[in-house]
């Protein structure tokens, strides 16, 4: 390969279409069956959480029963957020207790289980039962269970009663992996079986753990879908569907109530981080324009979200880097409707992944609507000209130069352009180091680069619609 500095000829553009990247699966044609955990009938589990963060659940329906079938094992595991222990619940953990549960009226002597863990002795595992009168705490029964109980172990706790007579209104449950006092130690596992509760008519709900129920979707290949937060509390929120702007299907986007009992509906081709959309198509070029069509009918003032965020991985720092985002909001819309969001961005460094996504609801607004409604089909990515990827041209026809250069610096626009042009130069670093405006007659531009020191530039000249790139040396 010849040394870049010997290179007279100027640089121009490779034609993008070699190395743009489409976006996969961008007709929503293709879906596949995604089971993603089973729960415990009764209790909510944090496995919506452990598998969102690394594709497990850490609440498991296991075989090594103390009698039927089945029994809960609950696990800490790892995840990019830290340890998380296993949980289950009957109600919800607040700050202070426990929220919500289920109603009973009685008042039962003790709490009845079987167990069997592997918890080292700095952390805990905890089976919890609650009982509330409109709200408040009324009876408590509190187990901690640390070391290692290879078999099977009963346990039987008294309810401690915090008034006499008074019959609750609801019950709540807790059944933890890992302390709550302090961090969780991956590995450490607890298996309970066969909870009841002694001196009480109403039984304890699915105690023996018999009865599970497995939350699945049909997902769009090469995309993340708010499903995995809307199963537990209500429904899909992402379907297919065969009113399509071309082809089979297109994606059908709707805003559901989450477990927590918020509104979202939403897709990326990325996945969920802490603070939204990251990740997603590996690119080779600066995007231009995404494009597609789209129909939308909202619930009250609600509007629909559309956009993209371009992220470049930072050698030198390890740090991924957030670049650009676009986003425009899509009204109301009874038939498909062309929409295109364009890509301001264009200069170094270049953008190593593409992260798209649309929302039902308008999730940095003030109102979203429970219900509102997003199709989405067809969609389209154009690249603009890669500031870094050149090729040679003859010598004998040369539109910029000399190159590499000293202190000045020419262009032969003749022959190339009829109409005005603009001229940027940038640095290394991606910044506008000088900017020109030609008219039509201006066929010939001498440019002053003494004051600027030596190193690799790059120009870029925009005309009409087209835009033409490279690289320039100042020795």
């Amino acid at each position: 390969m010849k040394s870049l500095f010997s290179i007279i000829p100027v640089f121009v553009l490779v034609p993008l279409s070699i190395y743009s990247q489409e976006i996969q699966n961008n007709g929503f044609e293709n879906w596949s069956n995604q089971q993603y955990y089973e729960d415990p009938d009764g209790f909510s589990t944090t496995n919506v959480l452990t598998f969102f963060a690394g594709g497990m659940a850490n609440v498991v329906k296991s075989t090594d029963a103390h009698s039927g079938s089945f029994a809960l094992k609950l696990e800490t595991v790892d995840s990019p957020e830290g340890p998380l222990a296993g949980a289950a619940f009957i109600g919800e953990p607040a700050n202070g207790g426990f929220a919500g549960g289920i109603p009973y009226n009685q008042r039962p002597d003790s709490l009845n289980f079987y167990a069997k863990y592997n918890v080292p002795p700095t952390d805990t595992a905890y089976v919890a039962v609650l009982f509330k009168k409109f709200g408040a705490p009324l009876g408590i029964c509190f187990a901690q269970l640390t070391g290692n109980q290879s078999t099977y172990q009963k346990y039987s706790l008294p309810i401690s009663w915090l008034l006499p007579i008074i019959s609750p209104d609801t019950m709540a449950t807790a059944i933890i992996s890992s302390t709550l006092f302090s961090m969780p130690l991956i590995g450490s596992t607890i298996t309970v079986d066969d909870v009841s509760l002694i001196g009480a008519s109403i039984p304890y709900p699915n105690g023996g753990f018999e009865n599970w129920t497995a939350f699945a979707s049909e997902e769009p290949n090469d995309w993340t879908t708010s499903n995995i937060f809307t199963l537990p509390a209500s429904d899909i929120s992402v379907t297919k569907t065969t009113d399509s702007y071309e082809g089979n299907f297109a994606i059908r986007i709707e805003n559901k109530l989450t477990m927590w009992d918020d509104t979202v509906g939403f897709i990326t081709n990325g996945t969920i981080g802490d603070e939204g959309p990251t990740g997603g198509l590996p690119v080779n070029n600066i995007p231009a324009m995404l494009s597609g069509y789209y129909k939308y009918f909202p619930v009250g003032q609600d509007s629909a979200l559309a956009g993209m965020v371009l992220y470049h991985y930072n050698e030198s720092t390890g740090v991924k880097e957030t670049l650009d985002s676009a986003y425009t909001t899509l009204s109301v819309a009874a038939e498909y409707t062309y929409f295109q969001i364009p890509v301001d961005y264009f200069t170094l460094p270049e953008p190593d992944t593409l992260n798209i996504a649309f929302g039902s609801g308008n999730f940095e607004g003030s109102f979203v609507g429970l219900g509102s409604v997003l199709y989405v089909d067809a969609l389209e990515i154009s690249y603009k000209p890669d500031l870094t990827g050149t090729q040679e041209i003859a010598a004998e026809n040369p539109m910029f130069y000399p190159n590499p250069f000293k202190d000045r610096f020419s262009m032969d626009l003749n022959g190339l352009i009829n109409q005005a042009a603009t001229v940027s130069i940038l640095n290394s670093n991606g910044q506008e180091v000088y900017h020109k405006y030609c008219t039509s007659s201006s066929h010939h531009v001498n440019l002053e680069f003494s004051h600027y020191p030596s190193g690799i530039y790059f120009y870029k000249l925009s005309y009409g619609d087209k835009i033409t790139t490279g690289k320039i040396i100042k020795n």
